[in-house]
This record gives structure tokens, C-alpha cells and sequence, in this order.
């Protein structure tokens, strides 16, 4: 007698290096094999599978696992510092180096587009290193950095201090579209490893890390981000610079709707190649799951998310350069 069906599928199963999670998950999908194969034995005729039900069942588990196995890769365990190894879950490709970077409380500059995941990529790391999380965006004074004396006397700190003071990572996001000034004092507290508050001098804590976020390297304005400020030379100079650019299998890995994804990429491919000025990040992949989800048109959807402030001669220039028969996607929908 050949060998049973089910017990193929589960040899399969277990030699995967998954979870205990998902192997269930692909055990429940064998089940309904195996309760079809328990009769095979009675009529040759009537109780054996069809093979072409057969090779579509296989496929689908084939399907599964591969994309369970691509899940697997992105999840990423670290140990740092001899500590206890964390468990981060789906991580950036770039995630490993930014950590590694921090960890030898070097300051990391990571630039990349908006919607790129540097602001999640840092809260991750804090949570690696084990250290309180802090974060400040754009400042227009550098009072929002190293606080001041109310009109009663009292000090009113901020989230850089704290973490300066006592530890933790501190990012300070939008660095590139911040006061010069501040930029300045916050170059002048990482040079020094001490720096001047309002109400006396601080020492640099032991477990101080610092991450700044922008959209450019501290240039200037560019085509896309018209309104970044050119950082002093010093400043920049204290920084190990990561060009953080989107993760697309990791966004296909999180929107999990592959034919959606397939469409936000091929639009931001486009976009790319005629130089628009307009961002398709992730967040459109991500957000257009959950739009669908509730019930929004698939038309409405991508109106919402990615043709937002483009002009129809624009949004038909994309269109003519796309190969999708929009009509026809429209018509045919994306399952959610």
C-alpha cells in the first residue's frame, strides 16, 4: 500500500523551520486530506482523491509553507551585550546593521523616505538593547530640547534629557527639518559627553543611544523634501549615516495581500522612473489591507492612498505606464 497522503504532508511540515504556531496552522490544512483519504481502501473508484484535487491541495500547502519559510527568515533574535536573546518578529533587511551600529553607541543617521519604518526600527532596537524608548520630532527651539524654567521655578525637562541623563534610546526624528540652533546644542551634548541644562550641568548617562531620523543627509532641500534645512558639518560628523530604503518583501510580509502589494509596488516603480514628486510608501500597502477590509471599493482606495494631491495629467501619465488594465482590476476586486 503506497504511502498515506497525510503522513507525507506532516514529514514536510515538521522539517520546516517554523514555529509551533504555524506548524499547527499547516497541520489543520493536511486535515481535511487525510479525513478524505481514511476510505481509499474500501473502492479504488470512489474512495481514492482525484489527482487533480490532489495536486491542487499540495499546491496550496506548498504555498503555505513557502510563505510561512519567507515570514521565518525576517524574524530576527539578538543577543547584545551578553544579554538574554529578544525575539523582534519581522525586522527591515537593514535592522541587524542599525542595531549592531547603536550597540557600540556609535550614532546612527538613518535616511530614508517617509513611511520607510525608521521610527519602528528605532523603537525595536530600544527594545534589543533593553532601555527606555524617548523621542522628540522636528523642534523649533532648542528649549524643546534641553528644557527651561518655568515661571514658577520649576524645571520642565524633556524627553532628551531624560534619556541623557538616565539612559535610553533617544530618537530625535526629523532632525533635518529642526531649528539649527537646537541641532547645534544637540551636537554640542554628543561631543562632550556632558551638556549644560538649565539647572546644572548633566554627565552623559553610561547607557545613553542616540538615533536621528531624516529624509536627507543634511544637504538641503531636495526634489521631494523642499522643506529640510542643510545641518552643520560638525553635526553630521558625528554621525554613522544608514541609507534606510523600503523594505518591500518585508511590506508584502505585513499587508499580507500579495496582489494588492503587486499594485502599490508597480505604482511607486512608476512613479520613481518619471521622477514625480510624490510618495508611495508601505504604509499605502499596509493601510489599503485594512481599507479593503472595511468594506471600501477598490476604486476609492486607490484614489485615497495613491493619487492623493496629484493632478489628473499626472495620475493618467501613471496609468499609461502601468501594465494593469485598470478597468478590469477595478472590476475584479481584491479579496481581503
Amino acid at each position: 500500500m503506497s504511502r498515506p497522503l497525510q503522513d507525507i504532508i506532516y514529514q514536510i511540515i515538521q522539517s520546516c523551520e517554523l514555529d509551533i504556531e504555524d506548524k499547527v496552522l499547516l497541520e489543520n490544512i493536511a486535515a481535511p486530506i487525510a479525513s478524505t483519504e481514511s476510505g481509499t481502501d474500501e473502492s479504488s473508484n470512489s474512495g481514492k482523491l482525484k489527482d487533480e484535487k490532489l495536486e491542487k491541495e499540495l499546491n496550496t500547502i506548498k504555498k503555505q509553507i513557502k510563505a510561512l519559510q519567507e515570514q521565518q527568515s525576517k524574524k530576527i533574535e539578538v543577543s547584545i551585550n551578553k544579554k538574554a536573546p529578544v525575539e523582534l518578529g519581522l525586522q527591515h533587511f537593514q535592522f541587524e546593521t542599525l542595531l549592531r551600529v547603536v550597540s557600540a553607541q556609535m550614532n546612527a543617521y538613518m535616511v530614508g523616505p517617509a513611511g520607510s519604518g525608521k521610527t519602528t526600527a528605532a523603537v525595536y532596537v530600544a527594545k534589543a538593547l533593553g532601555v527606555n524608548f524617548y523621542f522628540t520630532g522636528a523642534i523649533a527651539s532648542e528649549f524643546k530640547l534641553t528644557g527651561f524654567i518655568d515661571a514658577n521655578g520649576k524645571i520642565v525637562n524633556t524627553e532628551f534629557r531624560r534619556a541623557y541623563e538616565h539612559g535610553g534610546l533617544f530618537l530625535f526624528d526629523e532632525i533635518d527639518a529642526s531649528y539649527p540652533q537646537a541641532v547645534l546644542a544637540f551636537n554640542a551634548a554628543l561631543a562632550n559627553d556632558y551638556m549644560d541644562f538649565p539647572d546644572k550641568r548633566v554627565t552623559r548617562h553610561k547607557d545613553f543611544y542616540c538615533i536621528a531620523a531624516a529624509n536627507t543627509f543634511g544637504q538641503g532641500a531636495d526634489r521631494q523634501y523642499v522643506g529640510r534645512n542643510q545641518l552643520d558639518a560638525a553635526s553630521l560628523d558625528r554621525f554613522v549615516f544608514l541609507d534606510w530604503q523600503f523594505d518591500e518583501d518585508l511590506e508584502r510580509a505585513l499587508a499580507g495581500n500579495d496582489k494588492w502589494v503587486d499594485f502599490v509596488q508597480a505604482v511607486r516603480r512608476v512613479v520613481d522612473e518619471l521622477k514625480i514628486r510624490h510618495v508611495v510608501s508601505p504604509r499605502a500597502s499596509i493601510f489599503g489591507v485594512k481599507l479593503l477590509a472595511a468594506d471600501l471599493s477598490l476604486r476609492v482606495v486607490v484614489k485615497t492612498l495613491l493619487w492623493k494631491g496629484l493632478d489628473k495629467s499626472t495620475i493618467d501619465k501613471i496609468k499609461l505606464n502601468l501594465n494593469y488594465d485598470l478597468e478590469r482590476f477595478y472590476e475584479k476586486g481584491i479579496k481581503v
